[in-house]
């Protein structure tokens, strides 16, 4: 048997997975990438906001409850003052308007797999975290509801209701952030492609694979075979 950490992530009002290629427009994200999940454990077990050396010892999915309702705002924000003569100590304040998407409603079944020794730690943090908890902006708060370690063993499914970690036929497809990698000083994303499965009933597949079965939902890992 295998343990894994399961809970629920509910945004009581809005949230944002902010893709970091946009500009003008801030597009979000379907659903959480696995370095945003990692940066809120991070934030509950009371690390830096950088901090990432136990990165590798943690797999993450989820299962998308709610989707929620996409909306867009517009905000005013202030670009890098510059000095608009050489030499001076006056600063021009020009601004720009920027639309960012946001989601309504959201919510998200999550599962973790890592050492039971981690998994512990993970399920005390999220119960009592250090810091406050938000999911993509700073202001998105986000409720954890339930966090609890389950047994399970993978089993033989037809059917996928997690988000699965490369294509699959009928899903929609969307390439997020999966791990940041540090060279030198400067930080790398490393992406992955998704399968988002139709909310509810999940995509039936075409033969039988092997899956974590929790619940009454069939979810994989990156590592589970395909």
């Amino acid at each position: 048997m295998e343990k894994i950490l399961t809970f629920e992530l509910i945004c009581p009002f809005w949230t944002s997975f902010r893709n970091p290629s946009t500009v003008n427009v801030h597009v979000t994200y379907p659903f959480p990438p696995p370095t945003t999940l990692y940066g809120m454990l991070n934030a509950a077990r009371g690390m830096q906001s950088d901090w990432h050396e136990d990165r590798e010892a943690w797999q993450f999915t989820l299962v998308v409850e709610s989707q929620g309702t996409l909306v867009e705002t517009f905000s005013k924000i202030m670009q890098t003052p510059h000095s608009s003569r050489k030499g001076d100590s006056l600063y021009d304040t020009n601004r720009k308007i920027v639309i960012r998407q946001k989601l309504v409603g959201a919510s998200y079944l999550v599962y973790i797999k890592s050492s039971e020794i981690l998994l512990e730690e993970a399920k005390s943090a999220l119960m009592n975290p250090y810091w406050s908890l938000y999911l993509g902006e700073s202001d998105d708060l986000v409720d954890v509801v339930s966090p609890e370690i389950v047994e399970v063993d993978k089993v033989s499914v037809e059917r996928i209701h997690s988000i699965i970690p490369r294509f699959a036929e009928g899903c929609r497809l969307v390439k997020v952030p999966y791990r940041f990698n540090k060279q030198g000083s400067s930080w790398h994303v490393e992406q992955q492609l998704y399968s988002i499965p139709p909310k509810d009933k999940g995509i039936k597949l075409s033969e039988p694979k092997l899956a974590y079965s929790i619940e009454g939902r069939n979810i994989l890992f990156n590592g589970n075979s395909w």
